[in-house]
C-alpha cells in the first residue's frame, strides 16, 4: 500500500479540485452568488506551484521553522483586527487585505495559522521526544502555546476553524505519546471553551437552538441549513443536472464555498456525493500511511497533523450541511472557491509527498519491510 500512497493522494486531490472547478463554473453561472472560476484558478496556480515546492525540498528543513512560523501566524492573525487592514463581514474579522497599500489582494490569516500550529507541534514533539509523557514538556507547554493561536481564531468568530485546530492538536498528541488523563483534560477545557463562547454568542447561540429543530427555525436561523437538505433531498440518486437545483429551491446562500457539498448532491447526486466521501477516505489512508512510514518521528507528526487538518474539515462541512452539526462557516478542502484555503490544503499535500519522497529515496532511513519494492515505486 505504501509505495502507492502518492499516487492514490494525488490522484484523489486532483478529483476533488476538477470536481470543484465544474460546480463553481455551475455556480458561476447563477445570478446573485459570488462563484468565480477565473479567481480560484488564479489561486489554483499559486497553490499547484507551492505544492511541487515543498513536495520537492526535504520536509526536514522545517524542523526549525515552528517557533518562527507561530510567530508569523500570530502577527497575521492579529492584523484582522487592524483598522484599515482587518475585514469585518456578517460579524466576523476573519479575512485581511492588502488593499489599503496597492495591492488588491485578501486572505484569511486563520488557515495560515492552522498550518503553522502543525508544524509546531511537530517540532516540539520531536524535540522533546522523551518527555512527552510529562505533564509539563508533554501537556503544558506545548498545550499553552497551541491554544494562543486557537484563541486568537476563536476571537475572529471563527469558531469552526478554532474546533479544527484543536483536533489536529489532540491528534499529533496521542501519537506523541501524552498522556490519556491529560488529553481527557484538553478535551474537557476545549468543550467547555466552545459552550462558554457559543453561550456568550448571539447569532452562535441562535444556530445552536436552530440545529436542535431545523424544520421549527426553516424560516430564520435554520433557513440556510433547512435549504441544504432540500437541495440534496431533490437530488436523489442521479441529481437534476448542473444548475439545475437552485432553480428547484431558488437560493442556497454561500453555495460556492461554506455550502458546495450541498449543491454536489443536488446537482449530481448520491452517487457523486458518495464518491466526494470516499476521496476524502482515500486521502485518509494514504496520508496517514505515508505518515506511518515517515523515516523519522518528525514527518510521521506532520503527516498526521495535515490528514487530521484536511479530512476533520471535510467532517465538519458534511455534517454541517447534512444537518448533523450546528451551522459553522468551513469550506470543502480543494472543493470550494477560497484561495488561502486551496493554497494551504496543496501545501500541506506537497509535504506529505515530500515525507513520502524521502522515506523511499533513503532506504537506510526505511523499514526494512518497504525496501523490496524501493525500486518501483515513483518519485513524486
Amino acid at each position: 500500500m505504501n509505495r502507492y500512497s502518492s499516487i492514490i493522494l494525488s490522484v484523489s486531490v486532483c478529483a476533488l479540485i476538477c470536481l470543484g472547478l465544474v460546480m463553481l463554473f455551475s455556480a458561476q453561472q447563477i445570478p446573485g452568488n459570488d462563484a468565480n472560476v477565473s479567481k480560484q484558478l488564479i489561486w489554483l496556480g499559486v497553490g499547484c506551484v507551492s505544492c511541487w515546492v515543498l513536495a520537492m525540498v526535504d520536509y526536514r528543513v522545517w524542523t526549525n521553522w515552528g517557533w518562527p512560523c507561530f510567530c508569523v501566524a500570530i502577527f497575521l492573525l492579529g492584523l484582522c483586527f487592524a483598522p484599515g487592514i482587518g475585514v469585518n463581514i456578517n460579524g466576523a474579522s476573519r479575512w485581511v487585505t492588502l488593499s489599503s497599500i496597492g495591492l488588491n489582494l485578501q486572505f484569511q490569516p486563520s488557515e495560515v495559522a492552522k498550518l503553522a500550529g502543525i508544524l509546531l507541534m511537530a517540532c516540539w514533539y520531536s524535540r522533546y521526544r522523551d518527555q512527552s509523557g510529562t505533564a509539563l514538556y508533554g501537556f503544558f507547554l506545548p498545550g499553552c502555546s497551541a491554544m494562543v493561536l486557537v484563541g486568537l481564531i476563536a476571537i475572529e468568530v471563527d469558531m469552526g476553524s478554532a474546533t479544527l485546530l484543536s483536533v489536529a492538536v489532540a491528534i499529533i498528541m496521542l501519537m506523541a505519546g501524552v498522556k490519556f488523563r491529560w488529553l481527557l483534560l484538553g478535551a474537557a477545557g476545549a468543550v467547555g471553551a466552545i459552550v462558554t463562547g457559543v453561550r456568550m454568542i448571539p447569532e452562535r447561540m441562535n444556530r445552536y437552538l436552530a440545529f436542535l429543530d431545523l424544520e421549527k427555525h426553516a424560516q430564520s436561523d435554520g433557513w440556510q441549513q433547512w435549504k441544504a437538505l432540500n437541495a440534496l433531498g431533490l437530488g436523489g440518486w442521479d441529481g437534476v443536472g448542473l444548475g439545475k437545483v437552485i432553480g428547484q429551491i431558488r437560493t442556497l446562500p454561500f453555495l460556492e464555498n461554506d455550502f458546495i457539498f450541498p449543491m454536489i448532491g443536488g446537482d449530481l447526486g448520491l452517487q457523486f456525493s458518495l464518491l466526494v466521501v470516499f476521496a476524502y477516505v482515500l486521502i485518509m489512508v494514504a496520508g496517514v500511511t505515508i505518515a506511518l512510514n515517515a523515516p523519522d518521528r518528525f514527518g510521521m507528526l506532520l503527516g498526521v497533523g495535515i490528514v487530521g487538518l484536511i479530512v476533520f474539515q471535510a467532517i465538519i462541512h458534511i455534517a454541517v450541511t447534512t444537518g448533523s452539526m450546528p451551522n459553522t462557516g468551513l469550506p470543502l478542502p480543494f472543493v470550494s472557491q477560497g484561495g488561502t484555503n486551496l493554497v494551504v490544503c496543496l501545501a500541506g499535500i506537497g509535504l506529505l509527498l515530500s515525507i513520502h519522497r524521502r522515506a523511499w529515496m533513503e532506504p537506510e532511513y526505511v523499514a526494512p519491510q518497504l525496501r523490496m519494492n524501493l525500486r518501483i515505486t515513483p518519485r513524486v
